[in-house]
């Protein structure tokens, strides 16, 4: 009875050491993890302050309605950027009949160059408005990635814990057994490692790590929002999001929050999954899950990818104004 006695408290010890290694099932990250997830998220933040155009000539631009010469020379696709870009006038300007007096004037030269900042500037605004969706994105992954690291050592020592549970129980029924020849203590052996083990294997099943992660400069907000004015997102860029094109029946922006939808990255319409999620993806930041920090890098890769449609349509506008002849 005393090798039995031994054994019973080997078990025991083993059980002590499994159970305080395993950990619960839904768990928060270490602060150092939470630190770690809010410092990525400052290199996301652009370290300038840019200066938006605004004011009554951009207003002007904006309005401006092409020629009748502007629309024999560009196509619709062109003249549909130039309007978002608001670079009409000078498409205007520019479209006058060849051998115009005024073709190569100084003042002609000029447009042109203003033409092409403008432009380039719309390049620089794409590129930097990308850049941080992909830097907002690649975050999000990687503190997922840490998250299903963590989940994915818990679950393998819940596992070899629900294993050893089963084998120690059978061990000490089985000495039980040798030793006294009763069955009584053998099969309570046997329930309680059973109960153990299965224990062990929910747990494994359901283990969810969670992070503090803080997202103050909410790209997503904006786009879900919707304010007259954005505070993110370039001028360009958003009278780009919110402009249907000629062909398509929706706005970029529709098209975006439609596809998050249907993606499932909100979760089932109504739920109250969903209304979590909003709050989340939303807001300023708060306890997120692998799946969730997935389901936001998603959200913002779709993003991303709609906006650089409009390198696409740039490049449409430039090649048509490269084509300009430029003799008689």
């Amino acid at each position: 009875m005393r090798r039995v006695a031994r054994t019973c408290l080997i078990a025991g010890w083993c059980a002590l050491l499994l159970i305080s290694g395993a950990g619960g099932c839904t768990t928060v990250i270490a602060p150092a993890h939470q630190g770690s997830a809010e410092n990525l998220g400052q290199l996301c933040v652009p370290a300038m302050t840019k200066r938006t155009r605004t004011g009554a000539p951009l207003t002007r631009q904006l309005n401006a309605v092409p020629t009748q010469e502007a629309r024999s020379r560009f196509s619709s696709d062109a003249l549909q950027v130039a309007q978002v870009v608001g670079i009409v006038p000078l498409l205007n300007r520019m479209a006058v009949e060849p051998g115009a007096p005024d073709r190569y004037s100084l003042e002609t030269v000029l447009q042109r160059q203003r033409l092409t900042e403008l432009l380039l500037l719309t390049l620089f605004e794409i590129t930097s408005a990308t850049a941080e969706l992909t830097c907002e994105r690649d975050r999000a992954d990687q503190v997922a990635d840490r998250i299903d690291e963590i989940d994915g050592a818990r679950i393998k020592r819940l596992t070899i814990a629900s294993i050893l549970f089963g084998g120690i129980a059978g061990i000490v029924s089985g000495g039980i057994g040798l030793a006294a020849g009763a069955s009584v203590g053998g099969e309570a052996a046997d329930v309680a490692g059973g109960i153990l083990a299965s224990w062990f294997g929910v747990s494994a099943l359901f283990t969810h790590s969670e992070v503090e992660f803080r997202h103050d400069r909410n790209v997503l907000q904006e786009i879900w929002d919707d304010p007259p004015e954005p505070h993110i997102f370039s001028p360009v860029i958003w009278r780009y999001l919110h402009r249907a094109h000629e062909d398509a029946g929706e706005a970029p922006r529709e098209q975006v929050l439609k596809s998050w939808r249907q993606g499932g990255r909100l979760g089932e319409e109504g739920s109250a999954d969903e209304q979590e999620r909003r709050r989340l993806f939303f807001g300023p930041g708060g306890r997120y899950g692998a799946t969730e920090l997935h389901a936001r890098a998603s959200m913002l890769e779709t993003l991303e990818a709609s906006i650089r449609v409009l390198y696409e349509q740039l490049e449409v506008l430039m090649r048509e104004i490269a084509a300009e002849p430029a003799e008689d």
